[in-house]
């Protein structure tokens, strides 16, 4: 409802139009594996408790960033876009002992996504609450098609407060940065 795309960003995951630009950030999913009675389990109560944290602290990047051109600025803080994923998927995943690609992967992949895209809008809805929605907010934003999936209390959460950030959620081709996260 409020931009045209353009192009992408250089790895094509990331749809942008005239003058964007996407921070991208990417949760390491190993460092949330750990071990009980000689088990492998992954912490989503971490995930969730870790996940307001890195999108206040990305919102406010939008805030602090020194950009090239007036129209990318007046472009970054209209939507306030951020792009959070994950790496380390087929290494935490693994690890818990279900071969990549095999339907158990699969289930715990929709549950880590789920958990990454619902707390990450609930602490964006938060930050609208106490910072102010995104300039360009509107209720039209529920209609899109990713925004019908969304929770039905999170989507009212919106309704009432609006969002930070326009867009969220971003997975990005990640191998390097999963090398460089050890």
């Amino acid at each position: 409802y409020c931009e045209t795309i353009a192009a992408t960003n250089p790895c094509g995951e990331q749809p942008l139009p005239p003058n964007g630009a996407c921070l991208l950030g990417s949760f390491n999913l190993v460092k949330y594996i750990y071990v009980r009675d000689g088990e492998r389990h992954f912490n989503y109560q971490m995930l969730q408790h870790d996940i307001p944290h890195v999108v206040r602290a990305m919102d406010n990047v939008v805030d602090r960033a020194i950009y090239p051109l007036q129209a990318q600025e007046l472009e970054a803080k209209s939507k306030r876009r951020m792009g959070l994923g994950v790496t380390g998927v087929a290494n935490a995943i693994e690890s818990l002992g279900h071969e990549y690609g095999s339907p158990m992967f699969l289930e715990v992949l929709e549950e880590i996504m789920a958990v990454l895209r619902d707390t990450c809008y609930e602490a964006s809805v938060l930050l609208a609450i106490e910072k102010g929605p995104f300039p360009l907010f509107d209720e039209r934003l529920l209609e899109s098609e990713f925004a019908l999936k969304l929770p039905d209390d999170i989507r009212d959460l919106i309704r009432r407060h609006g969002l930070r950030n326009s867009h969220l959620l971003s997975i990005a081709p990640t191998g390097t940065i999963s090398l460089s996260a050890d």
